[in-house]
């Protein structure tokens, strides 16, 4: 028994302490949370710091797309809360976006947006049945303290033309945003930068094919 507890502690040990180890499984996790390919060129963790740097960060599009990428960011600086690893509340101090780029896609047809590369004009379809996930033996839920995002811009390119468009997003900062009801929804957050989004978009037209199609 004694032999087993110390196996486990120098494995415990190993994996938290390796930083090559901890990349590779920071890359597996943000690819298994996002369900697409993510790529992250170098990780830098300071333990004393409590923070972890993902530098040049890229997250695959859907193939059939234009663009390489649905989303790249020089930098994504993170700052957790050591001890809230082991409870049920995960507790992130800051998450900063440095240079963020995101890709946007619309298949557009007789004036419809029939695809786009968010893969949610499919969820409005009378036949979409949504993905039915594995009831977790561990509910994990967690807790931003605050969020900022710093010159972001976001590419759009629609089937219907050849060239795309630019638009700069506002640099945004959000505080205690998470996936429980008593906090600000991540979800909302995406929703304010959609709106950010949205109303600089110069082409009245899209603007219109957009509100339209997503009840915006």
């Amino acid at each position: 028994m004694k032999k087993f507890i110390s196996i486990f502690v120098i494995t415990i040990f190993i994996l938290f302490f390796n930083k090559a180890i901890l990349s590779k499984i920071i890359s597996f996790s943000a690819s298994k949370w996002t369900e697409k390919d993510v790529s992250i060129k170098n990780i830098e963790i300071n333990y004393s710091k409590r923070q972890i740097i993902l530098n040049d960060v890229e997250v695959k599009n859907i193939d059939n797309f234009h663009y390489k990428n649905i989303f790249e960011a020089d930098k994504i600086k993170i700052r957790y809360n050591f001890k809230s690893l082991f409870t049920n509340l995960i507790i992130i101090d800051n998450l900063f976006f440095l240079n963020s780029k995101f890709f946007l896609e619309f298949d557009i047809n007789e004036n419809v947006i029939i695809n786009d590369n968010l893969e949610e004009v499919k969820k409005y379809n009378i036949d979409y049945k949504s993905k039915i996930y594995p009831i977790k033996k561990r509910d994990i839920n967690f807790l931003i303290l605050e969020t900022a995002t710093n010159n972001s811009h976001v590419f759009i390119k629609t089937s219907n033309k050849p060239i795309g468009i630019q638009v700069n997003l506002s640099d945004m900062n959000f505080k205690k945003v998470g996936n429980k009801k008593e906090f600000q929804h991540y979800k909302q957050i995406f929703k304010l930068i959609l709106g950010d989004l949205f109303f600089k978009i110069r082409d009245k037209n899209l603007r219109k094919l957009i509100k339209k199609t997503y009840k915006f």
